[in-house]
């Protein structure tokens, strides 16, 4: 298994050599942090992206990111706990030739967070 609680870099930018130096049937538990995913212009005071859209789109793209490269979704949930400043912050649970995330299941991720 391959665990990734990154700060300061997005999860796109390590993802393909994490999977490099992993095992083929590795499972990947990563923690999206949407305020190091969305870009600086789209976050609010303190660092916190308050915009439920924009934390969907940032799951929803470091998911299709990781499709890309070979691996689907097999779970997404909004971690119970928000960062020190007030993020939600979600884990998405990967594996090589799962199906890619749906819509649906990210929907009830967000809606069963914290807001």
């Amino acid at each position: 298994m391959v665990v990734a609680d990154l700060s300061f870099i997005s999860l796109k930018l390590v993802l393909a050599p994490l999977i490099s130096v992993s095992k083929e049937d590795a499972h990947f538990l990563l923690m999206v942090k949407p305020q190091f995913e969305v870009g600086k212009e789209s976050l609010g005071a303190g660092g916190v992206v308050r915009e439920i859209a924009l934390r969907k789109s940032a799951v929803t793209e470091v998911a299709k990111y990781a499709f890309s490269l070979g691996l689907g979704c097999l779970g997404v949930v909004a971690s119970t706990l928000p960062g020190p400043a007030g993020n939600v912050e979600y884990f998405l649970w990967l594996k090589a030739n799962a199906p890619a995330l749906l819509e649906v299941d990210l929907d009830n991720a967000i809606s069963e967070g914290p807001q």
